[in-house]
């Protein structure tokens, strides 16, 4: 492969479906000198692809290294190659990447017990970082904080909303969102439940029939539109953040939150590992707390607008490919 005299060449290997985020990394390494190659992560790129990939079938990683080494690898070079989740990766194709690159460098923005499918590769790799404390901590593994991805925004903070909630539907959120709603009195809101399918609205509306008879008008099967999102972010006094329970990484909503100046009401404890995410921004409430706790820090930390914190995607690839 002929080489850009100005630029490196970079494999970059990411879940494409996930939404605009292979361009936004894409565009991020553009900007630090690579011309970038973008992959999937696993194939076929389809929804039969992805539900073997859930369903964690062994064929899927035999189509990912054949579809991957023909295309993307045979008769090529890369300066390096960076693969993010890495669902249809084997260590086979590891194999395979490393006689194209000099450098192999992994990333998951998930836990390994929400999304296992690194574990048997991320051994293969020079180096891998995740954004999860607790793996961090059990595998030896170098943390990368994720970041905010909204644009810049130099104008004054506006509060059309005491607290917004925006969020996908899935293991306890309902029930947290209900919590910290029921807990406060709250004048203004805005409050958007994404439900991904009608399967998962089944299992949703199984689990919690009242709660989801509570929050009927709230709830759509079509996600908020980005620019809506922003928007309502902004104008956020608070918003509310709930990690999964398999997961103790920081989100990608506080970092955007603090971009936003907005405040926190968060189920994580391992926020306050990040310095800028502490008392004068961010409530941590555990639903199964006393709610006075909820009810003091939401009226102690009533008129403080937050200090203005951006961590970019810049932060983010530097970090990564360092």
């Amino acid at each position: 492969m002929k080489k850009d005299n100005n630029s490196k060449n970079c494999l970059l290997i990411f879940p494409k479906s996930f939404y605009h985020y292979s361009e936004y990394f894409k565009k991020a390494l553009n900007e630090n000198g690579y011309k970038v190659t973008i992959s999937n992560d696993e194939y076929p790129e389809s929804t039969m692809g992805k539900i073997m990939g859930k369903l964690k079938i062994p064929r899927l990683l035999t189509l990912t290294l054949e579809t991957i080494k023909k295309n993307f690898l045979d008769g090529k070079s890369y300066d390096v190659v960076v693969i993010i989740k890495g669902r249809g990766v084997s260590s086979q194709l590891i194999e395979e990447i490393r006689k194209v690159s000099p450098k192999v460098v992994g990333f998951s923005f998930d836990s390994f017990k929400y999304h296992s499918a690194p574990i048997k590769w991320f051994k293969f790799v020079d180096r891998f970082y995740t954004f999860d404390y607790r793996d961090s901590e059990k595998f030896g593994l170098p943390i990368i904080e994720l970041f905010s991805s909204l644009a810049e925004n130099k104008s004054e903070k506006k509060i059309s909303y005491q607290v917004s909630a925006i969020v996908r539907n899935h293991s306890e959120r309902l029930n947290y969102i209900d919590k910290v709603f029921s807990n406060l009195q709250i004048e203004s809101k805005f409050i958007y439940i994404f439900e991904q399918n009608y399967f998962t609205f089944i299992q949703n509306f199984i689990k919690n029939p009242f709660l989801y008879l509570k929050y009927r008008k709230h709830i759509s099967f079509k996600s908020l539109p980005y620019s809506e999102y922003m928007r309502v972010l902004r104008e956020s006094d608070y918003t509310l953040d709930f990690a999964h329970p398999d997961q103790s990484g920081i989100t990608i909503r506080c970092f955007e939150a603090l971009d936003s100046q907005t405040k926190i009401i968060t189920n994580n404890p391992y926020v306050s590992r990040y310095s800028y995410l502490n008392d004068s921004n961010t409530i941590i409430f555990d639903p199964k707390s006393n709610p006075a706790f909820l009810k003091e820090e939401f009226k102690r930390l009533e008129k403080i607008i937050p200090q203005k914190h951006s961590r970019t995607i810049d932060h983010f690839i530097k970090e990564l490919i360092s």
